[in-house]
């Protein structure tokens, strides 16, 4: 809003330059003209339409901004734009118009049964009517509320799964080396379990004497020294 209302400053400025014209009966005073609203809105319309424009407005038709009959009058008001470099020549304009209107309406009505007559000089606007600072600012207010509409849509709304996005890849990106995950419980407890047994070392021998189990209730014989002896050098020379 801001942007288009500086731009705005700096436009060409154009004022509005008005004349007013009467439309009366022929042989009757302007007075009796108040019954003539059909007539007025017909001349309005005659001063807007092309044709009257290209045979009497030359290179000034880019300027004529509306006619239009006064409410309850028989008064047409017609409106140019004008630059202030221009305003007088579009003040010569104005004054020729009701002689045009005359001449053209009279090969119109193949006579001439009405009039026309300025009603004044012809008036401008005190502040120039374009550029529309008021205007343009509404539009660009509203250019701006659009744009940051069309903005929040396509790239704030998708903020949050973009930074989820980086959060992911970042994690991924950051990966170290050094740290290793940690082995699950269960495999760690059963490598404990495990019974690491030397290359070199074998299992007991299957011939190796053992007492034999007997009921707690007996008491148990322990065998003399030159028992247990024997039974060493007899395993040591491979007899048992």
């Amino acid at each position: 809003m801001v942007i288009v209302f500086a731009v705005s400053l700096f436009l060409p400025k154009e004022w509005l330059v008005s004349g007013k014209i009467v439309v009366f009966p022929s042989g009757q005073p302007t007075s009796a003209s108040a019954n003539l609203l059909p007539e007025t809105f017909n001349t309005a319309e005659i001063i807007k339409s092309e044709a009257f424009q290209k045979a009497n407005f030359g290179d000034w038709a880019v300027k004529f901004e509306d006619a239009k009959a006064v409410e309850k009058s028989s008064i047409v008001q017609v409106d140019f734009r004008s630059l202030e470099s221009d305003i007088e020549a579009i003040e010569d304009l104005i004054v020729e118009i009701p002689d045009q209107i005359d001449e053209y309406a009279r090969d119109l009505y193949s006579g001439s049964p009405f009039k026309y007559k300025l009603v004044s000089d012809p008036e401008i606007s005190a502040s120039p009517v374009r550029p529309n600072l008021f205007l343009n600012a509404i539009f660009g207010f509203l250019a701006g509320a659009a744009l940051y509409i069309i903005y929040w849509l396509g790239f704030e709304s998708r903020e949050p799964e973009i930074a989820e996005m980086e959060i992911k890849k970042d994690k991924s990106a950051i990966i170290s080396p050094e740290i290793k995950t940690a082995e699950p419980a269960e495999k760690k407890k059963t490598i404990e379990k495990k019974i690491i047994t030397p290359k070199n070392q074998t299992g007991a021998p299957e011939n190796l004497p053992f007492i034999e189990e007997q009921n707690s209730a007996e008491p148990i014989e322990e065998p003399s020294d030159e028992e247990v002896k024997e039974r060493l050098n007899r395993l040591m020379r491979g007899e048992l």
